[in-house]
């Protein structure tokens, strides 16, 4: 998700602003941080960056008039709902330590990464979500202590020896922009970006003297830090909370969703639709999900196609009885009439597949009955080549079709979400088919549901950030090999808004 963050220096406890860090060109814009907060929070920030000035120029976070006022700011961002990042003279794991306790959700390190690589080792494996690096370059050299100190290290050597260490949040300032209003250094960030490994996440600073300059810099990287430009009315407040409100209003709340596969009125799982094996009683695992986190449920009868049956109607009303988080079934679905059965049963969706291949018609049918919110269109999907082609009747029949050009046929006939489904990586724990989640979400506009292929909570990140609106998942959840509540924790702390 893309952010923009609005920054708060802080030098004896007031609002300032420095030029290319000089501590003598530097401008007060205010005695009074709080309200310059919740004018922040106002405007619709979800974000707001904390820079302790005298901390960073004598190396003690603690013992300057800064300390109480940034505690304040903890606490008000906390109270407001919003997130916050902090840095200036953190070089202790006790300061790190306490300011996680009280709240901060981004820790913000410079000089103790360069000064201390065993204290760093440590923190990127305890507090790797929680920690980002910052990246203070002059003419491409890293700077620290307050940016009075000229390393002479290359920051791309840095940056890729910090990747190696796991660290995946940086904070990049070209400093000879910071302050200056003169546009964002684009050539350094897009090199950055050419080199990153896919889940690093780059936060923009310095330069930025208009609004414009924001949609540049989220071009090429993933947030920016927004400071002078607004103290100096360059982007008016309210300008800001437009912006933040067209940026923020494509985010929905991201959806963790257990698939029950039912067979012969028993959970299976498989690897690749293949080699079925037991998972437990349908409707003790529909209340054990209600009851621990899952935002939605599919009920996937998958040998009803196959075997010509109708759905396992008795076992689709027990479930509903159990479960309070909507329902989505799917398997043997061929008529209007099933769906009406299906939804009368208690599910909310339905779910169709091959009958949808074979009677594209039926998906219009369906959302002028029952609303496209209703229709889910499952798609079978293996890669053929350069592309993929779409499978039917529980992956076993190959149809000829092309994925990217049927899910732009089924959105077109009303289908109000996909489920897609890699029968390449189903059941293999080596995570979902990123480029089949692009590539889809790129060219349609309901939400996509991602499967197949989850091994670890980071997969789940992957998805989301390549476009899906929700993630689904079997074996992990049913073997508790993962809790649905630890990865929501997980995916929050990736800035991923999920119902906690």
């Amino acid at each position: 998700m893309k952010t923009v963050i609005p920054a708060m220096d802080i030098r004896e406890g007031k609002v300032v602003r420095l030029t290319q860090g000089d501590f003598s060109k530097q401008i007060t814009y205010s005695n009074d941080p709080i309200t310059i907060l919740r004018q922040f929070i106002k405007a619709g920030a979800w974000w707001i960056h904390v820079v302790n000035l005298d901390g960073a120029l004598t190396g003690d976070f603690r013992k300057n008039l800064s300390y109480p006022v940034i505690l304040n700011l903890i606490k008000l961002s906390k109270q407001a709902g919003i997130k916050i990042q902090i840095g200036g003279g953190i070089r202790s794991i006790e300061t790190i330590e306490e300011l996680i306790d009280l709240g901060t959700d981004r820790i913000i390190l410079g000089t103790i990464a360069f000064d201390d690589n065993i204290l760093l080792k440590v923190l990127s494996k305890q507090y790797r979500s929680k920690i980002a690096i910052a990246l203070d370059s002059s003419n491409k050299t890293i700077r620290t202590k307050g940016w009075q100190f000229d390393t002479n290290l290359d920051i791309f050597k840095v940056f890729s020896k910090l990747e190696n260490l796991g660290i995946q949040d940086f904070i990049v300032t070209d400093i000879m922009k910071d302050g200056t209003s003169t546009g964002l250094n684009t050539n350094l960030y897009l090199e950055l970006r050419k080199e990153k490994k896919p889940n690093t996440r780059i936060i923009a600073s310095g330069g930025i003297s208009s609004i414009n300059d924001v949609t540049k810099a989220l071009e090429y990287a993933d947030g920016v830090i927004v400071g002078k430009a607004l103290y100096n009315r360059n982007i008016p407040l309210k300008l800001l909370s437009s912006f933040l409100d067209d940026l923020h209003k494509s985010r929905l709340v991201k959806r963790i969703i257990p698939c029950l596969d039912v067979k012969n009125g028993r959970v299976v799982k498989g690897v690749k639709f293949k080699n079925l094996r037991d998972s437990g009683d349908p409707v003790d695992l529909a209340r054990y999900y209600n009851e621990n986190g899952a935002d939605e449920l599919v009920f996937l009868d998958i040998s009803a196609t196959l075997e010509g049956r109708k759905s396992m109607l008795n076992t689709i009303r027990s479930v509903a009885e159990e479960i309070f988080i909507p329902l989505t079934v799917g398997g043997g679905i061929k008529t209007i009439e099933d769906m009406t059965v299906i939804i009368k049963a208690g599910a909310e969706k339905v779910s169709i597949n091959s009958a949808a291949i074979t009677d594209p018609s039926l998906i219009t049918k369906g959302a002028i009955k029952f609303g496209s919110q209703c229709i889910v269109v499952a798609i079978d999907a293996k890669r053929k080549g350069e592309s993929w082609e779409v499978y039917s009747h529980s992956g076993t029949e190959p149809t000829g079709l092309d994925v990217l050009e049927w899910v732009k046929t089924v959105v077109d006939k009303g289908a109000g979400e996909l489920l897609v489904t890699s029968m390449d990586k189903d059941g293999t724990k080596s995570g979902y088919d990123l480029d089949l989640i692009q590539a889809i979400t790129h060219i349609v506009p309901v939400p996509v549901i991602a499967s197949g292929g989850a091994g670890n909570k980071m997969h789940f990140v992957e998805a989301i950030n390549n476009g899906a609106e929700a993630v689904l998942a079997a074996s992990l959840f049913h073997f508790n090999l993962l809790r649905i509540q630890d990865l929501k924790e997980f995916m929050n702390n990736y800035d991923i808004l999920v119902r906690i």
